[in-house]
């Protein structure tokens, strides 16, 4: 079983599909996380957007297991420096080339195989695991998702204020809605879950009964 988690930046929704893999005792993908390395590799190498598709003859692995998902570049882990704004904005870039947008789903496609899993994303189940059974989408509005990454961002002693963050959020759903091909949006199919007001533990339930209720077929 496939269950697709989409939403858009801040929303919450990494830390539900990991809470919800360790639950479940099953492999958690978090598909942003690749593009967010391939943005930073595309950075510090300079690799402009006409060259994408060079970005898969880097030296590269992604490791994928219950409640976790990392991604190594020559040999090193990558994680902290993946989460400043100026990575997220190349990977969006980045997501609006076609090509590269195809070859990043057929790389998902070979990497999880028939893997039962929780893929965490933006087009998981609209393009990427389209036949998962279980598709939820978790949104939050523009300002509490903007607070939420100010504070983690600060936390981890990056300097920046909210009206940065909010903007480059704001600008990224705007580009990221309007893509002329994979255009950001939820599955027909998904469970739309806005977090603005609701604690992890009120959303990890909630998606825990929605499964709970196909598996007893109600």
């Amino acid at each position: 079983m496939k269950i697709a988690i989409d939403g858009p930046s801040a929303s919450g929704k990494s830390t539900i599909a990991k809470l919800l893999s360790q639950k479940l005792g099953i492999p958690y993908l978090e598909t942003g996380l690749l593009y967010r390395m391939f943005g930073y590799i595309a950075f510090k190498e300079k690799i402009k957007p006409e060259e994408a598709l060079e970005l898969f003859e880097q030296d590269f692995k992604v490791i994928y297991d219950v409640g976790k998902t990392e991604v190594y570049w020559k040999g090193k882990k990558l994680s902290e420096e993946l989460k400043k704004e100026e990575v997220g904005k190349y990977a969006s870039l980045l997501g609006e080339i076609p090509a590269f947008r195809k070859k990043m789903i057929e790389f998902f496609r070979r990497l999880v195989g028939d893997t039962q899993l929780v893929a965490e994303g933006r087009d998981v189940g609209t393009h990427i695991f389209p036949e998962a059974p279980l598709k939820f989408f978790i949104t939050a509005s523009p300002e509490e998702r903007a607070k939420r990454r100010y504070l983690e961002l600060r936390l981890k002693g990056f300097e920046t204020s909210y009206e940065e963050v909010l903007n480059a959020i704001q600008e990224r759903d705007l580009r990221d809605a309007n893509r002329p091909v994979y255009p950001f949006k939820p599955a027909k199919d998904a469970h739309i879950i806005d977090t603005t007001n609701r604690t992890v533990e009120e959303v990890l339930e909630f998606i825990l009964n929605i499964i709970k209720g196909r598996e007893i077929g109600y």
